[in-house]
């Protein structure tokens, strides 16, 4: 398999030995396209009018003459070739595959496949969900003949020692518990656990033997998670298909469970030469993926709001590059791509402030996104906000940035943010020279006079008002502005902006707010709670939210931006 042509126009490259990952939102059909992947490995061009096929147009299997006699030496190198004694013919069997004409190999006659692979798929494919690979540690009757061909994969191990010790030393692996094959039943069991003696000759069975392999547990009276996983890699193992469609590998594991399954299969793909697709829903099975160093290519499924399905692709080294960078490495922005929005905030209090205040936004009907569909991911600073926003942007994540509102005293950090985003620097730069010419006057100390005379002309006309928090916070902007006017606009956010540049850093903000950039208005997080009395560190937080703060109409304010961002960002894309 080389490409997957989608009907809404995407080409999805496979990764010709390795893993490619479909990852998504709930709900946004990655189980449903895989089964269509096997739909069209096995019919072609020739899908039957009742299968549902509705996300692809073509699946290409071979595009030369030499990768057919790839494929046919394969085939008789993996398979078994007996004579039927009934009528002459050759055919070609493999474990839990049945047969076929050895004929069908030689006359297959196109080597594109265009009417798919037909009885070769079962030789070729492997399909497995949750359920089929649970089944598939279920025991076997023994063969009648003990040289007969293998016709079930626990044959494969039972006539191979190296097999089975493979499959034993990866369930010790995960699992912390190796495995014994019961050989003295009439059917072929697999149990949990060793036995501390020596197997005994085939005529020699000691009565102590039989004893203590009864007393192992039976595989089958295990977990489903312990279950699903060697289900899953012992037609791995003993088969060899070189194409594996696996749905949910993860299900039933622990996350470090699931994170060694993922360095498993980049394992058995680079080793054994496969192409494994995977649908998943979990990051520590990513994660392992990635430090397998197998080729990895993650595709993106998402159901568009007008019902149309969308599919992002990033190709093997765009994955490569990003897990080479410690900062996207060490990050939870792989858990990005399971959600349908992502907020980059500058540091974890904050992302836990904004989730806090999400949960508690009224009223929740406004909302067209529910809470569980975002993600809210720290870059540990500004400098990494792009890079994160880039990583999610390139793989179609609708991605918000909220960085303090002093990210605009850097130009060049705020241009590349804008650049992650795919937004337009020429088109914001005269705003932004306008709103920040004020706070860029080189400093003076600050005179009594000035202080006085900035306050009045602050408060002029409206001594009859009552003086609140409000109106202190806009003395000491203005105090600040004359000191250290950045400090001004972190401490106290966009009411030290006045004048001209008051009017084009409110125009600056709602242009950036269409590419998804939010700043803090009311300046950093600590502003959000001004009455507090903890200012900074640990203890902030936990503070802030048995304030309430994070239901009071600041946070509410803020967090109606993010989603007005959203919605901005999520129509451009899908238009």
């Amino acid at each position: 398999m080389t490409q997957i042509a989608t009907t809404s126009g995407e080409r999805i490259e496979i990764p010709a030995a390795g893993v490619t990952a479909i990852v998504g939102p709930n709900n946004s059909g990655k189980s449903s396209f895989l089964r269509q992947i096997t739909t069209h490995l096995r019919h072609g061009m020739h899908v039957p009018p009742w299968e549902k096929t509705f996300l692809i147009e073509k699946v290409t299997t071979a595009t030369s003459g030499g990768e057919w006699e790839s494929l046919h030496s394969w085939l008789q190198l993996h398979a078994n070739i007996t004579r039927n004694p009934s009528n002459g013919q050759l055919y070609v069997r493999r474990p839990g595959a049945g047969e076929v004409p050895l004929a069908t190999l030689n006359n297959s006659g196109n080597e594109n496949f265009e009417g798919g692979l037909q009885s070769l798929n079962d030789f070729i494919v492997f399909y497995g969900d949750a359920w089929q690979r649970i089944n598939g540690v279920n025991p076997v009757e023994m063969r009648e003949n003990f040289d007969d061909p293998p016709g079930n994969p626990l044959h494969a191990l039972q006539d191979s020692p190296k097999l089975f010790r493979e499959l034993s030393e990866i369930s010790e692996r995960v699992f912390g518990e190796p495995l014994t094959m019961d050989r003295l039943s009439r059917f072929i069991n697999l149990r949990v656990g060793t036995i501390d003696a020596e197997a005994p000759k085939i005529d020699e069975i000691a009565e102590d033997y039989q004893k203590a392999l009864s007393r192992l547990p039976l595989l089958t009276e295990q977990g489903d998670g312990m279950k699903s996983l060697i289900g899953l890699l012992v037609p791995l193992i003993t088969s060899t298909y070189p194409v594996v469609i696996i749905d949910e590998p993860e299900a039933f594991l622990h996350p470090p469970q699931a994170a060694i399954l993922g360095r498993i299969l980049g394992e058995q793909a680079r080793s054994r030469n496969l192409q494994i697709i995977i649908a998943t829903h979990d990051r520590h099975l990513l994660s392992g993926l990635l430090e397998s160093q197998s080729n990895l290519s993650i595709v993106r499924i998402e159901r568009q709001r007008n019902d149309q399905t969308r599919f992002s692709q990033l190709e093997v080294e765009d994955v490569k590059e990003i897990w080479s960078d410690p900062v996207l490495r060490y990050s939870n922005v792989l858990d990005g791509l399971f959600h349908k929005l992502v907020v980059l905030a500058e540091a974890d209090r904050d992302c836990r402030f904004f989730a806090s205040a999400l949960e508690e936004y009224e009223p929740k009907d406004s909302l067209t996104i529910l809470s569980g569909d975002v993600l809210f991911v720290p870059s540990g600073g500004k400098d990494s906000l792009r890079r994160l926003a880039k990583v999610l942007r390139s793989i179609h994540v609708s991605t918000v940035v909220s960085p303090d509102l002093d990210i605009l005293n850097s130009r060049e950090s705020l241009r590349a943010l804008i650049d992650s985003l795919g937004g337009n620097w020429e088109s914001l730069a005269g705003d932004y020279k306008t709103a920040t010419s004020p706070f860029s006057q080189p400093r003076t100390g600050v005179l009594i006079s000035q202080v006085v005379k900035a306050v009045a002309a602050q408060f002029e006309g409206r001594g009859g008002e009552p003086f609140t928090s409000v109106e202190r916070n806009e003395i000491m902007a203005q105090i600040r502005l004359k000191d250290n006017p950045w400090s001004a606009v972190k401490s106290y956010g966009m009411v030290a902006f006045k004048g001209e540049a008051a009017v084009a850093a409110n125009r600056l903000l709602e242009n950036l707010k269409t590419i998804g950039i939010t700043p803090v208005r009311v300046g950093e997080l600590e502003c959000f709670a001004p009455g507090l009395g903890v200012s900074k560190g640990p203890a902030w937080l936990p503070a802030a939210i048995a304030g309430g703060y994070h239901s009071q109409p600041a946070a509410r304010d803020h967090i109606t931006e993010i989603m007005s961002a959203y919605e901005k960002v999520t129509t451009a894309y899908e238009s």
